[in-house]
């Protein structure tokens, strides 16, 4: 699956029915971009991610014109109003579905003097910072 950027301005495939305006959005900036090999796996990714994209922004707008974000649990207790757990999940779900894409970043093209060819594990992370922090302290 070679995703590329795009070089030529061809027009962007449709999108797929049923998509609201944010998905259609995001597909289209996507498109314009990138430029996709057209395999079948590659193009349910890329509508699968513009899908989610949809919710997030539906579960938003529901988030942003609610009146209070806490409501009574089954025993009389304040909860979270269930849309934030939905949106927290589905924003995990939209960045995993990009990282899966493996999207060219704009500097993709320039030499990485770490060698590295993804991003950091949380825990090589954790050992730079704990490096940064352990020489900030003179140790």
């Amino acid at each position: 699956m070679a995703i590329e950027p795009e070089d030529t301005a061809l027009p962007a495939p449709p999108p797929p029915p049923g998509l609201q305006a944010a998905g259609t959005r995001f597909w289209d900036q996507l498109h314009a971009e990138y430029a996709f090999d057209g395999s079948p796996e590659l193009t349910l990714l890329v509508e699968e991610t513009a899908r989610t994209y949809d919710v997030i922004a539906r579960l938003q707008a529901i988030i942003d014109t609610a009146d209070t974000l806490r409501t009574r649990g089954s025993r009389g207790q304040d909860v979270a109003i269930p849309e934030l757990d939905a949106l927290r999940a589905y924003r995990a779900q939209f960045a995993a579905l990009v990282k899966q894409l493996a999207l060219p970043g704009p500097d993709d093209d320039e030499d990485d003097d770490t060698g590295r060819d993804g991003p950091m594990s949380r825990s090589e992370a954790g050992r730079l910072a704990a490096a940064a922090r352990w020489r900030r302290k003179g140790h």
